[in-house]
């Protein structure tokens, strides 16, 4: 996928939960809000703004599957302290060069 397109994605993302004005998404109702782009591509852009960014993280919790921000997404987004819920267990993953095996 192109740098182009995949920030076009990532915005998409973003505004998303701007939108909804919550730090913890579905991740089914983000793939089910558009039509403009394929899930995989969603995808792409999630692991992009997981890894990357270091701004949200994906999680299963009680059998559904949801998108959080992180502290760092929560800033950047401008959310208030009020809007944040309480997300303990969902923390990013760790760089791959911290779990390479020396």
């Amino acid at each position: 996928m192109d740098k182009r397109r995949l920030a076009e994605i990532e915005r998409y993302v973003i505004s998303f939960f701007q939108e909804l004005q919550q730090s913890r998404i579905l991740a089914k109702d983000l793939f089910d809000s558009t039509t403009a782009y394929a899930n995989a591509d969603i995808v792409r852009a999630l692991e992009d703004l997981e890894k990357r960014e270091r701004l949200m993280v994906r999680h299963t919790t009680d059998g559904n599957d949801y998108v959080s921000l992180t502290s760092l997404g929560i800033a950047r987004l401008g959310f208030e302290e009020t809007d944040i819920e309480n997300e303990a267990g969902a923390l990013p993953h760790p760089p791959k060069s911290a779990t390479k095996a020396i």
